[in-house]
């Protein structure tokens, strides 16, 4: 009667400003899964534009569920060879961080049993006014898993030697009029405190916070308009009653699926009830492996691409 009822629940027509899209269970992706573990689709439109995308919603309060990260120490491996690399009952993976192609490194904080395995990186970019190269501090968005098994989104940094996690009420100001803004810590930003979570991953803007949409894309530097346009998108989000959500958004695939906007995006995970969600890489790295299947088509001619970190969702026999 539970999972009956679990089902009923979380099948449901999202409406927004743009859109009314029904979702339905993907019975092909839900062999195999626990009934904590339920995986839904749709093919409905977005913004009167063909649109499709799967949401994995699980249940924290699950003793057997566990959630983890992985990452490729230096190479990229495709989040299916990261699903048969890992031991045990394996449920599903999933692409994370923004990353480097030059020299495979994560660019948003990974942190696997309490230990940062990725410190958030600067962004150095050129002086508009000059030819100087500028060094700037993004407090990008993150999400975290704690021991108690409750989830948290945050903008995160990490401090000192150690590399210590901290979070922020509100993104960094990253700018000044002379451009030299100091790396933030605990002496320059009121309020910062250390975040501790067992397992996190970040990427960014963050889209919701407190139920409602809030996207701090331009807080975050990701607010160039080809970046809030339409995309293939990757997605994770938590209810107030410990749901996680992970949506994945296929796209680039012309009259089939054209993706979704940053504030689609936002508007999606709010009416699946999201309490906070944040957005991760996308592109051609968005990919949700569910027991030995795809859910979208990645948008790299239909392969999915490597990339140095993922989520893992495992679950205890």
């Amino acid at each position: 009667m539970k999972k009956l009822l679990f089902l009923c629940l979380a099948t449901l027509t999202v409406f927004s400003a743009s859109a009314q899209v029904t979702w339905k269970p993907s019975t092909e992706h839900q062999q195999g899964l626990p009934a904590s573990v339920q995986v839904f689709v749709t093919t409905d439109s977005l913004g009167g534009k063909p649109f499709k995308a799967y949401y994995l919603i699980a249940d924290l309060k699950d003793p057997k569920l566990e959630v983890l990260t992985r990452v490729g120490n230096g190479k990229r491996y495709t989040p299916k060879q990261y699903f048969e690399q890992e031991p045990g009952n394996v449920l599903a993976t999933v692409n994370t961080t923004f990353f480097s192609f030059a020299d495979n490194s994560n660019l948003n904080l990974v942190i696997n049993d309490g230990k940062v395995l990725a410190a958030q990186a600067p962004v150095k970019r050129k002086n508009p006014k000059g030819q100087d190269t500028l060094t700037f501090y993004p407090t990008t968005g993150a999400i975290g898993f704690f021991r108690n098994r409750k989830a948290d989104v945050a903008w995160a940094y990490n401090v000192g030697k150690k590399k210590k996690t901290m979070e922020l009420a509100a993104p960094y100001k990253t700018r000044a009029a002379d451009g030299a803004v100091p790396e933030p810590s605990p002496k320059t930003v009121k309020g910062m405190k250390r975040w501790k979570p067992r397992v996190a991953v970040g990427g960014g803007p963050v889209l919701v916070q407190n139920g409602n949409e809030h996207i701090t894309a331009e807080e975050e530097m990701r607010g160039g308009a080809g970046f809030r346009g339409p995309h293939p998108r990757t997605v994770m989000g938590y209810t107030p009653d410990n749901k996680f959500i992970i949506l994945m958004v296929e796209g680039r695939n012309k009259g089939i699926a054209e993706g979704a906007s940053l504030d689609q995006l936002a508007q999606l995970m709010v009416s699946l009830g999201c309490h906070e969600a944040l957005n991760l890489d996308g592109g051609g790295s968005s990919a949700l492996y569910i027991k030995g299947k795809d859910t979208i088509k990645p948008s790299d001619n239909g392969n999915q691409r490597p990339v140095p970190a993922v989520l893992v969702l495992k679950y205890k026999d």
